[in-house]
């Protein structure tokens, strides 16, 4: 089973750098585009990113993390399962940062 803490700082690491395909990747098949309605989430430009937390439930998991961007933090929060052995996320919201 992937760890993750490791498998959600690499996904975050993703979307900081602006690897759309990858961040993607990281997802579950049908999740998008659903996932980012209503979802404010970074775009190029992030300065930097600090992941704020981590929670595992079961085969349910649960990161925040923190980007800097030009137009001020954008804290996001997303909702992982556990599929085949593998994290993908299926759900993303906003937190006020």
């Amino acid at each position: 089973m992937a760890d993750f803490e490791t498998t959600y700082r690499a996904h975050v690491g993703k979307v900081a750098s602006g690897d759309l395909k990858g961040a993607l990747a990281d997802m579950a098949p049908g999740a998008v585009p659903a996932v980012f309605e209503g979802v404010t989430v970074p775009g190029g430009d992030v300065s930097g990113v600090e992941v704020v937390a981590t929670r595992v439930d079961g085969d349910r998991a649960t990161g925040e993390a923190v980007y800097a961007t030009p137009a001020g933090p954008i804290g996001l929060r997303s909702g992982w399962a556990l599929v085949e052995g593998a994290w993908l996320a299926d759900s993303l919201e906003n937190f006020d940062a």
